[in-house]
């Protein structure tokens, strides 16, 4: 059978990252517990539950981040509500049926990775405002955006290049409406003069067009495909049956789901994706990162969801043995994340959307002398650092401590329910970045 796409990639990975015996070596964790005839003992039935104790200290310490940097339910709900309000604005003021318009979450929030941020500051929950409108009506996109935000009228908003942000007073969060059509509904006159790219074929039956203001054009875009890709995704399993049946068993009862945004640490891709973001998020904060160059949200899912699929695909060809354990998975991803982009002799950096055919992700990368990809390499040798550290402790407290620092969440007494699990656990306290070395002229 031949290899996927996905898999060649990932054992391309692995090869430049010094073969599957260096793959995970640095960080004491080894991926290989299924490989050495574990299961050929007598005592076959007991080799879960040591594999489990052996990294329950670590799943516990990563399940604490990943519970407070979950986004409340309440606020889903909140932002729910204004999605309500801003159909309603478009029906009131552009007479358009209410049967039209549909307007549902995208990126973070309908992929299930939606956190926090470090300094509580308002976190974004991206919007799609789908209209499904005549062929007539979407031919001038720059008027189709437009009427968008006359919509908007009496709100607080601001044009970015295709969506319109809306801040919302009192509220922990603001929302980036972008404003859309069907792809299909586009003439074809029209598709032509903004060279739309078409959708890949396991998608087209969710791709739209939106409005791209600094060219005056449609552009192609399919959160919805996203978000079906990532779920479809993360329902594969890349941990060993018998030590992930054990684990739910004993683990699942210590972790209480505080919303539908929240996922459990077996979600090893999902939970991948947050925890990676919330590093990177943290090392903005504490400014050992340029914000302005940092691997933005949709590189980092698309690069992780690929290196989770590759590594499902080699597993299910026999190539690779299954994790021993979800952390061990998990630690594993972030090894090969810094391999998973390349740069290609002639093209550059080259990471395709995965439901549009021809967008690459990374274009940026090639035209900013080098500082996106050089960023993102420091990133992942901080993040490689930060777990490496960790998984070189053997006390849990001191586990607990190393993983909450890494992560920036301290634990400390605050107001009741203050906590970004929803209440359920301790009040995160992140302390403040230390103002910057004023500028020395003539040094870098």
């Amino acid at each position: 059978m031949a290899m996927t796409k996905n898999a060649m990639l990932v054992e391309q990975a692995i090869k430049r990252r010094g073969g599957v015996a260096e793959l995970t070596k640095s960080m004491g964790i080894a991926m290989d517990g299924f490989s050495e005839g574990l299961f050929d003992s007598a005592q076959r039935s007991d080799v879960p539950a040591k594999i489990i104790r052996a990294r329950e200290p670590f799943a516990h310490a990563l399940s604490l981040i990943n519970d407070h940097i979950t986004v409340r339910q309440e606020e889903i709900e909140a932002a729910s509500a204004a999605y309500e309000d801003i159909a309603r604005r478009l029906v009131d003021k552009l007479d358009w049926p209410i049967s039209a318009i549909s307007i549902h979450p995208q990126g973070s929030a309908s992929t299930k990775t939606l956190i926090r941020m470090p300094d509580r500051t308002k976190f974004d929950i991206d919007a799609v405002c789908e209209v499904d409108i005549t062929k007539l009506q979407a031919q001038d996109p720059m008027t189709f955006f437009g009427a968008i935000g006359e919509a908007l009228d009496g709100l607080e908003v601001e044009p970015k290049k295709r969506c319109w942000k809306i801040n919302f007073s009192g509220k922990p969060f603001y929302i980036e409406c972008t404003p859309s059509v069907p792809l299909e509904t586009i003439p074809v006159s029209q598709q032509e003069a903004s060279r739309l790219k078409a959708a890949e074929p396991e998608f087209a039956n969710t791709a739209l067009a939106v409005v791209d203001t600094p060219q005056k054009k449609w552009k192609t875009s399919n959160p919805a495909g996203i978000r079906n890709w990532v779920e479809r995704v993360s329902a594969r399993n890349i941990v060993a049956n018998l030590v992930l049946e054990e684990f739910t068993k004993s683990a699942r009862a210590n972790i209480q789901p505080v919303s539908p945004q929240s996922v459990e640490v077996e979600e090893t891709l999902r939970v991948a994706i947050r925890l990676f973001k919330r590093h990177r998020d943290m090392r903005v904060y504490r400014q050992e990162i340029d914000k302005d160059f940092q691997p933005i949200s949709i590189i980092l899912v698309t690069l992780v969801t690929i290196c989770y699929d590759g590594l499902a695909d080699l597993i299910e060809e026999g190539v690779l043995q299954p994790f021993s354990h979800p952390v061990d998975a998990l630690v594993a991803i972030a090894d090969l994340l810094p391999e998973m982009i390349v740069d290609y002799p002639g093209t550059g950096y080259q990471l395709a959307n995965p439901t549009v055919v021809g967008e690459n992700f990374a274009e940026r990368w090639n035209d900013d002398d080098g500082e996106r990809a050089q960023t993102f390499d420091v990133w992942c040798g901080l993040l490689r650092a930060d777990l490496e550290r960790i998984s070189a402790l053997t006390d849990p407290k001191e586990i607990e401590a190393e993983t909450r620092e890494v992560f920036g969440c301290h634990a400390g007494s605050g107001p009741a329910g203050s906590g970004g699990s929803g209440g359920s656990g301790p009040y995160i306290s992140i302390p403040r970045p230390p103002k910057p070395a004023p500028s020395t002229p003539g040094l870098a």
